[in-house]
């Protein structure tokens, strides 16, 4: 959560020396494609931080997850620090999507960190749902 906090910072701090249009959509190559209005970097700065705190908030109530599996008395510990552990590297790549959305519209790139979050987003499921599996053995 800190490093949202971080981020948004950072960005409402050069806020005032962002010009009028800003990039607000990039190609596969981290090339700005796409071109609005700079307020919408504030739109983009409350939906990460919305989710942000969801994802911080639910990660601390691993009952309350959807799981793949049946959760018993003999594996429910197991499986609810699985759940836990999926929902904290999920933020982490969230994280990295933000600072890398964040500083492709400084224009000084971004477009690595943001191939980094997207891949550690589908990483952190992937890897998460098969250790819940294993966890419920």
């Amino acid at each position: 959560m800190l490093s949202t906090v971080g981020i948004t910072a950072w960005l409402l701090v050069r806020y005032p020396s962002l010009p009028d249009t800003v990039a607000t959509h990039f190609d596969a190559r981290g090339q700005a494609d796409d071109w609005g209005p700079k307020w919408s970097v504030l739109v983009v700065a409350g939906i990460m931080v919305v989710l942000s705190l969801a994802l911080a908030a639910m990660s601390t109530r691993p009952r309350g997850f959807n799981y793949p599996t049946e959760v018993t008395e003999d594996n429910a510990q197991a499986i609810y620090r699985e759940g836990e552990r999926m929902l904290v590297w999920t933020l982490l790549g969230m994280q990295a999507i933000y600072l890398g959305i964040v500083w492709a519209v400084m224009g000084s790139g971004g477009g690595p960190l943001l191939a980094v979050g997207l891949v550690g987003l589908i990483g952190a499921s992937i890897v998460g749902i098969i250790r819940l599996l294993r966890a419920a053995r």
